[in-house]
């Protein structure tokens, strides 16, 4: 259900917050390139011209969108570590993720990855260059990622053996706390 068909939303803050809400939830689904600024407002429902009110531009909300959940992962991952998985409906951000282009060097991801090696490292207290560290990284966030991105496919795929989404989700968190704790002693 959009904005648009409930109460007027009034005020900076809820017209802002409106138009993050929509950009992250239109580009869980599709690249901000395929998303005009007119489907972004009535998403979020608001008038038009109050993205450029407020932004500046349509980019100008997405690039909020994405900062805004590069920080909130950030934070959680920094130093708890990127396993377990998210399996909760959160994880639309990593859909997110997954429809932009990320040519720079300074994209969110790379931010993103680098904060966490250096939380990680810290907190396990190891050197930063540690390769191992640095594929045990590249292994959390890969399956952050792709689970993130591809839920609903695999949901899909798995569906014809009967299995709850719920359970599944709670049983894939449950596997990849395997890979963070390695083998059994």
């Amino acid at each position: 259900m959009t904005n648009s068909s409930r109460s007027a939303i009034r005020g900076p803050e809820a017209v802002q917050r409106s138009l993050i809400d929509a950009a992250l939830q239109l580009m869980s689904l599709r690249s901000p390139r395929q998303i005009s600024g007119r489907e972004l407002a009535k998403t979020a429902g608001v008038n038009y011209g109050l993205i450029h009110h407020y932004f500046g531009s349509k980019d100008a909300v997405f690039a909020a969108a994405v900062a805004e959940s590069t920080e909130e992962m950030a934070l959680r991952w920094e130093v708890a570590g990127l396993l377990p998985l998210n399996t909760t409906d959160e994880a639309r951000t990593y859909r997110t993720f997954s429809k932009l282009e990320l040519d720079s060097d300074d994209s969110p991801v790379t931010d993103l990855l680098q904060r966490i090696v250096a939380g990680q490292a810290q907190a396990q207290d190891r050197e930063t260059t540690d390769q191992d560290l640095l594929a045990e990284v590249a292994l959390c966030a890969a399956l952050q990622f792709g689970w993130g991105a591809f839920e609903p496919e695999i949901a899909n795929g798995l569906a014809a053996y009967d299995i709850d989404l719920h359970e599944l989700r709670d049983r894939v968190s449950k596997l990849s706390m395997r890979f963070s704790t390695g083998p059994s002693a």
